[in-house]
């Protein structure tokens, strides 16, 4: 009798897993604090005083106060996405934050910089940005494969395959997202100092 017991409450945990896999995830996996979040909360007022100066002071000519600004709405405009969607742990919303960053990368490396210190900041800041897309993407093809898990032994094994896969893409994302923050905190700084 015991062991029925123990079986309906497996099948039923096992629902849970395959229902809520993301939640099962240690906190820190995501937007831990120091790093990828802590960044927003700090100074994305800083980037806006940045572009708004910035747009002030515009020339006609593509110098550096025109390349900063430029720069520096793009990678607002990113940072802005990741602090507006972070909250959203869905498979889909992960997936279009993917695609969204992925296009501000595009947007970035498309960006005509002449200036070498902004150029030094330009590659790996797009870099940046794909790894962090790429690595969402991975996040949310794992919280797919976990959801869509039965409650067998394979549907186990995928949940459990597909847990490994988003501490792992988790982990990939915080690492770019703290490179990401000490380049923006580059990029501000050479822009502050252009006035």
């Amino acid at each position: 009798m015991s062991g029925c017991g123990e079986s309906v409450l497996t099948v039923g945990r096992d629902r849970l897993i395959a229902g809520a896999l993301y939640y099962l995830i240690p906190e820190s996996t995501f937007f831990r604090n120091r790093g990828f979040m802590y960044f927003f909360r700090k100074q994305i007022a800083i980037l806006f005083v940045v572009v708004a100066c910035c747009t002030l002071t515009v020339s006609c000519g593509e110098n550096r106060t025109v390349q900063c600004t430029k720069f520096t709405e793009i990678v607002t405009k990113g940072n802005t996405l990741i602090d507006l969607k972070k909250d959203s742990n869905d498979a889909a919303s992960t997936k279009n934050l993917a695609k969204d960053l992925n296009e501000t990368a595009q947007q970035l490396e498309a960006l005509e910089i002449t200036d070498a210190t902004l150029k030094e900041i330009q590659g790996p800041s797009v870099k940046s940005f794909r790894s962090i897309g790429e690595s969402l993407a991975d996040i949310a093809k794992a919280l797919e494969t976990g959801n869509q898990a039965t409650t067998s032994i394979k549907g186990r094994e995928q949940i459990q395959k597909a847990r490994t896969d988003i501490i792992r893409a988790g982990q990939q994302a915080n690492q770019a997202a703290e490179n990401l923050d000490a380049l923006t905190g580059k990029l501000i700084k050479y822009c502050k100092s252009d006035r």
